[in-house]
């Protein structure tokens, strides 16, 4: 039978078993979709606390936290689900969630710490008998085994922040390195686990929590009923074929005896659902399937119920692929429900919220910026500045730091016939104090030629100071900050679940930019932005706390001595800067005049090269994003002809040369397209370009997707393909350059699409 026979009969078998279409309910209020993150009840709220797909749960009991793994990460939160910190997982761990290695283990699970630690004295288990050994073995709170020949084999023991190695090269037939127990993250994680002869397996530092139906609390209780359902789309498992040929040579089969079922036809939907905590009923919208009339939590739901070994914890559900993607259609399916894969906790109301009274400034987040971290994120830890006393005067409320991430991993790389990745990431909370410093880190301990971390002084006065001049208006820094603080409880959690909210679109942002993972620090920037504006905090101090040890050996250059006033022209040129990006018209011309001469200035071009160089490249942007091409064309003419001359040749600072790719980018970005301009272009490409640049020493991507742009209407193929490689590689995604008309003609270019896969 013909393909088009299939499908026309597939269409009137269709008609056939397909129900009447029926209106759905009206959509109510008092069912949230999970995504909104606005669940609750009188007394409880449902918060997703992390996006993606969840491959297991554990329980510290010593700590009360609660431990979750998922995208290659674990993720540390306390018994109501508050996220505390998080660690990338090591090749080395084990199930008993220690990083055991032959040189040094990590124990962050039960202490915190990720650095390395060495072992103790080595304990000789050789010379105890088995029933010895297996005593020893329990008296340690977490114990592995590892084996290097057919003749040597040890036991790793950890008890406290404290491990040993112990000898057990005598009872090397009793270790089982590739031992499996069957538990639920298993086989999501692949974790290590040994086992050892009449060693009992107990866990006795973490317990694995084991999900349950997320329908059902026992089989004979409910935990959830829907009272309504939205249709959203017809699922036909196996797809049109499957069902085709289930209906003729399937029902056949059948008739005949043989086992089995045929495919399934069923609604996929938003039950409006009703979840039974205690003595509280929360309601949201989950989507599930309705299939023989019953509503199949089961494939995509899942509960977790940590209170079994930590007595008071919240629950806590999942949503997660439906059956992991392996049947047809699951993929089209996947776009109705993807924001809603997550962790979720069902918590007392309030637990993770800021006082009122204890905000400080507007809400605000911390951004980093630079080159690509591998499949890693830049992680770091937020130091606030000391609180107000409280409305009595009676003293300080302290405040713990804390943990964000600053960038989250690149998405993975979407292969064909694979389920497509839901990256996963956390909800981090905004934050409402002024901070005092960050420590930033990327990499991992145990990567020494990669890993950093950097810490950050701010100075209280100029954070508060700036932060009062991006807020703008005539009130004093004080006011704005106090004004925009007062934000009501019902708009905060608007802003929290991605409404279309002015605080939503512009957040606040603190900007950490390094143009280079292993550049010397002066080269760094710390700015303050909201939206389109952005000023520098030009005090903050940024130090090494770990330095890659390809740069142990080398001095960090130091800054060069800066001629007495060069800290006010810098002021001064940041205020003609905001000047000129709040009125092009009155305020360019003294933003140019006060540049020309900071760039022409002998004694100060070397230390002002970079901030000058900044300024341009951030006004650029600024009146590109508001199609103000007019004076952004004032702009690149003037540095072109009157700065770059004077501190063009000044390349040793990556920052300098990254801005200057900024500049170059934004110029193709308009100038290509508009004759008026296009001396620009040549401009830009022979003395910000240059012959010697090299596309794969590139950290900018929309640099090289606008080269890729400049080249692919010139007709020249070969630096398109390079430039178009290079964007890709810096995660400009393949649709961009499908829907992009200046590559139309390359659209069934061979090479091109190679490139873009």
């Amino acid at each position: 039978m013909s393909t088009t026979l299939l499908r026309l009969f597939g269409g009137l078998f269709m008609l056939i078993v397909m129900p009447s279409a029926l209106c759905a309910p009206p959509a109510s209020d008092a069912f949230p979709r999970l995504s909104d993150n606005t669940a609750g009840s009188a007394t409880l709220e449902v918060r997703k606390v992390l996006q993606g797909q969840v491959d297991g749960m554990f329980v510290v009991p010593r700590t009360r936290q609660v431990v979750a793994a998922a995208g290659g990460y674990l993720w540390k939160f306390s018994d109501q689900g508050m996220l505390q910190d998080t660690l990338r997982v090591h090749g080395s761990l084990f199930t008993s969630g220690v990083v055991f290695t032959a040189e040094h283990f990590v124990d962050w699970v039960f202490t915190g710490s990720a650095q390395r630690k060495s072992y103790g004295a080595p304990v000789d288990g050789s010379a105890l008998s088995h029933a010895e050994v297996v005593t020893a073995l329990e008296q340690a709170d977490v114990v592995e085994f590892g084996k290097s020949d057919d003749t040597t084999a040890w036991a790793y023991l950890w008890s406290n922040g404290q491990a040993h190695k112990m000898d057990l090269s005598r009872h090397i037939d009793k270790v089982d390195i590739y031992c499996h127990r069957r538990t639920h993250s298993a086989k999501g994680l692949r974790w290590k686990t040994t086992c050892f002869e009449g060693l009992p397996p107990a866990a006795r530092a973490w317990v694995e929590v084991d999900p349950g139906s997320f329908a059902n609390i026992s089989d004979t209780q409910a935990r959830v009923d829907v009272v309504g359902f939205d249709r959203r789309r017809f699922h036909l498992e196996e797809g049109l074929d499957g069902q085709l040929v289930g209906a003729t040579v399937g029902a056949a089969l059948k008739a005949m005896g043989m086992p089995g079922s045929l495919p399934g036809r069923y609604w996929f939907g938003d039950a409006h659902t009703r979840l039974r905590v205690g003595g509280e009923v929360v309601q949201f919208k989950a989507f599930v399937p309705l299939e023989d009339g019953e509503y199949r939590f089961m494939h995509n739901m899942r509960w977790w119920e940590p209170a079994s070994t930590l007595p008071g914890a919240s629950p806590w559900f999942s949503v997660h692929m439906r059956g992991y993607m392996e049947h047809k259609g699951e993929a089209e399916l996947l776009r109705h429900y993807e924001k809603d894969i997550g962790l979720y906790v069902v918590r007392p109301r309030g637990v993770a919220d800021v006082p009122a009274a204890m905000r400080t400034v507007p809400a605000w987040r911390p951004v980093f910026e630079g080159p690509v971290t591998r499949g890693a994120a830049v992680t770091g830890t937020v130091e606030f500045a000391a609180p107000p006393t409280d409305s009595t005067g009676q003293g300080e409320t302290t405040l713990p730091a804390a943990h964000v991430w600053l960038r989250s991993p690149p998405p993975g790389r979407h292969v064909e016939g694979v389920q497509p990745p839901v990256p996963v990431d956390a909800l981090w909370p905004a934050l409402h104090q002024l901070p005092s410093a960050l420590t930033v880190a990327w990499g991992q301990p145990w990567q020494e030629q990669e890993h950093t971390v950097v810490r950050i002084d701010l100075v209280r006065s100029e954070t508060q100071e700036v932060l009062g001049r991006l807020l703008g208006g005539g009130a004093s820094n004080a006011m704005k900050l106090a004004d925009a603080t007062r934000a009501p409880a019902s708009r905060d959690r608007k802003d929290r679940s991605g409404a279309d909210s002015a605080a939503a679109r512009d957040p606040l942002e603190l900007v950490v930019r390094v143009p280079d993972l292993k550049a010397p620090l002066d080269q760094g920037q710390v700015l303050l932005r909201s939206g389109r504006r952005q000023l520098p905090l030009l005090q903050a101090r940024m130090t090494y706390v770990v330095q890659p040890v390809e740069r142990a050996d080398r001095q960090t250059s130091l800054p060069p001595a800066s001629p007495p006033g060069t800290t006010a022209l810098l002021q001064q040129l940041q205020t003609a800067v905001t000047e000129a990006s709040s009125n092009a018209g009155a305020g360019l011309p003294d933003f140019l005049n006060k540049a020309q001469t900071l760039a022409q200035d002998a004694t100060r071009a070397k230390v002002l090269a970079t901030h000058v160089t900044a300024a341009y490249a951030q006004l650029i942007n600024q009146f590109n994003r508001a199609s103000d091409f007019v004076s952004s064309a004032a702009l690149v003419r003037h540095y072109l002809a009157q700065v770059h001359p004077h501190i063009g040749h000044l390349t040793g600072d990556n920052s300098q040369t990254y801005n200057q790719g900024v500049i170059a980018s934004q110029t193709l970005a308009f100038a290509i397209h508009s004759p008026p301009h296009r001396d620009l272009v040549d401009g830009v490409m022979a003395k910000l370009i240059g012959a010697d640049f090299d596309p794969q020493l590139q950290t900018n991507g929309t640099l090289m997707y606008n080269l890729a742009c400049h080249y692919a209407l010139g007709g020249d193929k070969p630096r398109l393909l390079q430039s178009a490689a290079a964007a890709r590689r810096l995660g400009k995604p393949r649709t961009q350059f499908m829907a992009d008309k200046d590559f139309e003609r390359y659209w069934e270019d061979a090479e091109f699409l190679q490139v873009l896969r």
